[in-house]
């Protein structure tokens, strides 16, 4: 089966609803099923008795009705669609794809081959990725045809934010926040249309795919023009358990999908909690279905989901140390990671992973699950909501022959391996007890540190107590640092009670029966049939609002400072961290106020029969996954729970007077909020701060009147939007470019001709109707602030973050108080306090001042880091998670605030902030200074003789000055880097294909300025060397690197290879680790450096210098010996030339004989005699030529 959240509008839910679900209806990834309250003045219920009542009932239902029916006219509850789509069901009215392709096509190359005349270089190779995304907007009552056309026509484009989450191990992908703002394309629809233009329309963007991203964020907004349109958030996760066949028919990797949900899966029973790693894992799953092994699975954070049933073997191994009360199918516990699924099943535990090519970078995926723990009898699974070093993690806690240990599960790239901890004793026997039983376990990454909650036997006493133990996994110390009192306290009416040992305490004994944690703002909580928070897990406080005759089952945190607690009975309750408050949200009579002005209203999302199934945070949001029947048809929808609505309704209900004027009573309602305006002011610049980078991808402009694009454009859109993010991918790297932009060299050549582009669009002459701006693909820096804090802080050694906070008081709220040497001081009665999580690593500084004549208060408030807690580490790696509370006195739960998309809590700011090297920074390797200032101090600058224009030659004879870049990608800021650093050749070879990496022993010998074996590379004349190891420091005043290359070193003797003198290829490390404290990041630096003109080693040289001269001389020698022997050679090849003529006259003269033998005597004498004379001359002129060579 899979579910779909409704699409009809005619019959919608509250301001608050935001999904639904349908069986057996066509996949969306549209979440418009939010129901709107239309223009009525809501009724509540009846109250015959007292018509003062009435007269409250009706004015808190008016109250509690969504803000914006009275108080925006503009708003028509519009909502936008998203579905995603691949490039053969583009313009189709019904086609949705699966997100399981991850792998870019090679399908788009074509396209550009036809734009001859457009910015693009030929020789680049242009790939698309498998999917685009279809955005359309519905409002309540209208045909979203007509909808959409309107607002095409009136110049609506949807804006298109896609966020890429990090992967979580750093160690294989580079951690970045990396965004990427496109702007939608109108595209007409391909169905039949009678209309001569345009019936059914929607716009398109590509959906990236960004390697070691599988969780994506896709924000849409307006362009600010046609209709008003709140902004909505769509996640858009790749499924890695889903796998496409031929038939384009989509089959689970990990069981059947099942298409009928009988009404006993979900009718009367128990809600379950949900279980994942925060902001990491793309599909979330969700068992407790009875008595099969079946679970929920979703990959849009249930605004669908599919039902599967799992391909176990569900065998059932009972043995004496593993009892069985029982066998059942049911799946009781569920955890989702990035990457990996795990279920248990009885005693079982088995794990799947997915199919994740852009994590893993290869196809290994499970081909079923995997049974782990085999021999062992696992009564329960907890999870660990956050990643930390590179890997997930998971906890499998034992009973039976391993009582009191703790399996410890790591995840690193889909990889599972297990540790039985503690390593040395089991948890009874450390803490010096006979029976214990570990009831739940949290662990902390950022300390390595496992808490766990023991539950105790003392047979002696007869009695059972608990207490919460930590197991520190680097020293391998358990240490016991709470006991929990056996009763519960009474806390006389209190609120809360700080838990000292002298209180006096109820009949009641605390059942704890799990623990929660914070790592953000070190918050704890020990829950059970009572409610312990603690920051410091050794001191206590009992919150006394929590009914000591409930149980908890299970605790939902938002971890940004909201926690939901559910009940056994299937309460609801709600705390706002920071305060100690808990309020009861359901049941309660806002929730039946609520739930009725729904109904008024035909919401799809409320029925007369529900059961909730879970309850989870998403965006700071709580939500209910619930299964609802009408009319014996079973129905499971997600819904937005009005958290802010119902406090609002607390507080009226019970804030209220009743005053006699003229007679009659009146009704008067108390403010308990201190303030009635608070605004935030003086924002700096978000990406400093929240390290998010941005680029701008728009669509190309088509030559077409009604601008409506092709497939043809659709696809060159694509080919941009990736080429975009692969200019991206290959920025990073050591050589820094002239200009600090990774778009630079996409455009270099381009610019100067950027005039004549815009002429040819301009008059329409472009081939392939498409014009590419070039000003339309780029990454944005100047992000302005949105009037709100960012989402996470990031702060590096010493910095600090500063805002102010603006605050109007309710009535009047100032006094004046005399101080020593003043008249009087004025004060107000609105106080801010800023609490700090670790306050021996960030201090914040707030100063006020007064504005009288407005009623008013201005805070201003500095976060800064104290340089105490956190060592160099690389660039986002292993960051200190803390927070900041900002909270003004007496705001909790009374302090609303009216937005267009319903009431918002004030009073209460809860930033994450994260201490360390933040995200984007990197060291680069400045080729062009270093270039410049080469060639001033050297005088001169030889290249070699294959010049490379990426990687330059440096001479072997000339001083070398490296000058480095501090860059940042986020706000796209280079400068010179001003501190320290330790250089090292740490690897190198003659060519790029024979350079091997140096041991740590040959890195020293060939670095070290004390090394004495002769295998120095180079030196410098800085004589500071660092502590630990010594190196020499250096920094960007330093008198450069003289290359040496003595007699052991790897580039001594290197052997030239052609004519010309050797070469070299140094493999250099630079690090400011350890001798740089102006800031938290680790810049390593690895680039390739290479040498010309390396000189001979001196036996080489005499070698070459001996076989050189053997040779010279040997063709002296023979010269001399040619030119002794050339006259005589030249007389003897002249007689020997003479005696051939001779013998071939004599030949010639006897065969002329023969044939005429009339010649006379006479004649034949003088015939001889002219023959002799003619010898005799040729002998002489040859004597004499040789006379004058020999002269």
């Amino acid at each position: 089966m899979r579910g779909q959240e409704e699409q009809d509008h005619s019959a919608e839910g509250g301001p608050e609803a935001q999904s639904c679900g349908r069986m057996l209806t066509p996949y969306s990834l549209d979440s418009s099923c939010a129901a709107r309250c239309p223009a009525m003045n809501p009724a509540g219920p009846v109250w015959p008795r007292l018509r003062v009542q009435w007269a409250l009932w009706s004015l808190l239902a008016v109250l509690l009705s969504p803000w914006r029916l009275w108080a925006v006219e503009d708003d028509k509850g519009c909502t936008w669609q998203v579905v995603l789509n691949k490039f053969d069901t583009i313009g189709r009215d019904h086609g949705s794809a699966r997100f399981t392709d991850q792998e870019p096509l090679d399908t788009v190359d074509s396209f550009f081959s036809l734009l001859v005349d457009s910015p693009i270089d030929e020789d680049e190779k242009f790939m698309a990725f498998p999917y685009y995304l279809k955005i359309n907007y519905s409002c309540k009552g209208e045909s979203s045809e007509a909808l959409v056309r309107k607002g095409h026509l009136t110049g609506l484009k949807p804006v298109v934010l896609v966020t890429f989450q990090s992967p979580v191990n750093f160690n294989h992908w580079k951690l970045e926040r990396l965004q990427l703002q496109m702007e939608a394309a109108p595209f007409r629809s391909k169905e039949q249309c009678s209309a001569e233009d345009v019936c059914v329309m929607s716009w398109y963007t590509p959906m990236p795919v960004k390697n070691g991203s599988v969780v994506m964020h896709v924000d849409v907004r307006s362009n600010g023009l046609g209709p008003f349109i709140p902004d909505k958030r769509f996640q858009v996760n790749i499924n890695g358990y889903l796998k496409r066949w031929p038939d384009n028919s989509y089959k689970f990797t990990i069981g059947n999908e099942l298409s009928y949900l009988p009404l006993h899966y979900f009718v009367n029973v128990a809600s379950r909690p949900l279980w994942y790693t925060v902001d990491q894992a793309p599909v979330l799953i969700l068992g407790g279905i009875p008595d099969e092994k079946s679970i929920l699975l979703t990959d849009t954070s249930f605004k669908d989901f599919f039902f599967v049933e799992l391909s176990i073997d569900s065998c059932w191994v009972g043995s004496i140390y593993c009892p069985q009360a029982n066998f059942t199918s049911t799946i009781y516990d569920a955890i989702a990671t990035e990457s990996t699924l795990f279920i248990r099943q009885n005693q079982l535990v088995y794990y799947f992973t997915g199919l994740y090519i852009t994590l893993h970078g290869s196809n290994h995926s499970s081909e079923s699950w995997v049974r782990v723990l085999a021999n062992e009898c696992i009564k329960k699974l907890c999870p660990v909501y956050f990643h930390g070093n590179g890997s997930e993690y998971i906890m499998a806690l034992t009973t039976g022959k391993h009582e009191g240990y703790v399996h410890f599960g790591t995840i690193t790239d889909g990889h599972v391996s297990f540790e039985m901890l503690p390593r040395q004793d089991s948890v009874c026997n450390q803490i010096k007890v006979d029976l214990c039983s570990i009831t739940w376990a949290v662990y902390i990454p950022g300390d390595y540190n496992l808490l766990l909650l023991v539950e105790i036997e003392d047979d002696f006493a007869a009695r059972v107590y608990y207490q919460v133990a930590s197991y520190d996994l680097v020293t391998d110390h358990l240490a016991v640092l709470y006991s929990i009192p056996e009763f519960i306290p009474d806390a006389q009416d209190l609120e809360f009670l700080m838990i000292l040992g002298t209180e006096s305490y109820t009949t009641y004994p605390m059942l704890p029966k799990g623990m929660s944690y914070n790592p953000f703002n070190n918050l704890m909580f020990i829950w059970g049939n009572f409610l312990l928070q603690s920051y410091d897990i050794e001191n206590f406080i009992y919150l006394a609002d929590f009914p000591k005759e409930l149980s908890i089952k299970y605790l939902a945190n938002s971890f940004q400072g909201d926690v939901a607690i559910v009940t056994e009975t299937e309460e609801i309750w709600y705390l706002l961290e920071g305060s100690y408050r808990v309020y009861q949200l359901f049941p309660s009579k806002g929730w039946d106020v609520h739930v009725n002005l729904q109904k008024m209203h035909q919401s799809s999302l409320y029925a007369p029969s529900e059961t909730m199934v879970t309850l989870f945070y998403e965006d700071h949001s709580l939500y209910q996954l619930v299964y609802l029947i009408n009319n014996h048809h079973g129905q499971l929808v997600k819904r937005l729970v009005p958290v802010e609505q119902l406090m609002m309704y607390k507080q009226l209900h019970n804030h209220y007077i009743l005053k006699m004027r003229k007679g009659h009573p009146t009704l008067s309602f108390a403010n308990l909020c201190p303030f009635s305006v608070m605004r935030l002011r003086d924002l700096p610049n978000p990406k400093i701060y929240s390290r998010e980078e941005r680029y701008l991808a728009e669509p190309p402009g088509v030559l077409e009147r009604s601008g409506f694009h092709t497939e043809n454009s659709l696809a060159v859109y694509q080919g941009l939007v990736y080429y975009l993010l692969r200019l991206h991918s290959k920025y990073d790297k050591p050589y820094a470019d002239p200009v600090h932009d990774p778009t630079w060299r996409w455009w270099k050549n381009k610019k100067e001709d950027q005039y004549y582009y815009h002429y040819l669009a301009s008059n329409w002459k472009n081939t392939g109707k498409v014009y590419i701006e070039m000003t339309s693909y780029k990454k944005i820096y100047d992000l302005k602030t949105e009037y709100q804090l960012p989402q996470r802080i990031f702060l590096d050694k010493g910095t600090s973050y500063r805002f102010s906070i603006f605050l109007t008081a309710q009535g009047h709220s100032f006094k004046s108080e005399p101080e020593p040497g003043n008249i009087f001081q004025l004060q107000s009665q609105v106080d801010l306090g800023v609490v700090m999580a670790d306050s021996n690593c960030i201090e914040a500084i707030v100063k006020q001042k007064v504005l009288t004549n407005r009623n008013s208060v201005l805070f201003w408030i500095t976060l800064k880091d104290k340089s105490l807690c956190f060592e160099q580490g690389i660039s986002g790696h292993n960051l200190m998670m803390t927070s900041m509370l900002v909270k003004v006195v007496g705001s909790a739960g009374f302090c609303f605030q009216n937005t267009i998309q319903g009431p918002r809590m004030q009073g209460n700011l809860m930033v994450p902030v994260l201490i360390g090297c933040p995200p984007g920074k990197r060291l680069a390797f400045d080729i062009t200074y270093t270039l410049q200032y080469n060639r001033l101090q050297n005088e001169h600058y030889f290249d070699c003789v294959h010049i490379d224009p990426e990687m330059p030659c440096f001479l072997f004879r000339d001083i070398f000055y490296p000058f480095f870049l501090i860059q940042d990608m986020v706000t796209g800021e280079s400068g010179s880097f001003q501190g320290s650093y330790v250089m090292k050749v740490v690897g190198g070879g003659p060519t790029l294909d024979t350079i091997k990496e140096y041991s740590q022993e040959e890195i020293y010998r060939f670095n070290s300025p004390l090394d004495n074996t002769d295998s120095l590379i180079w030196t410098t004349k800085n004589t500071t060397t660092t502590k630990d190891s010594p190196f020499s420091i250096m920094s960007h005043q330093s008198s450069g690197v003289e290359w040496l290359c003595l007699e052991n070193s790897p580039c001594h003797d290197t052997v030239p290879h052609s004519i010309f003198a050797p070469e070299f290829f140094f493999k250099v490390l630079v690090s400011n680790r350890g001798v740089d404290e102006s800031t938290y990041c680790d810049y390593q630096l690895i680039f390739l450096l290479h040498i010309h003109g390396l000189p001979l080693s001196a036996k080489r040289a005499l070698f070459i210098l001996m076989v050189s001269a053997s040779v010279f001389l040997s063709l002296v020698i023979l010269y001399i010996i040619f030119c002794l022997l050339l006259p005589l050679m030249v007389k003897m090849w002249n007689m020997l030339r003479l005696k051939i003529n001779n013998i071939i006259a004599a030949e010639s003269y006897y065969t002329h004989s023969s044939s005429s033998g009339g010649l006379s005597s006479s004649s034949l004498a003088q015939s001889n005699v002219d023959i002799v004379v003619s010898s005799k001359e040729a002998e002489n002129k040859a004597e004499q030529e040789v006379t004058v060579k020999s002269h």
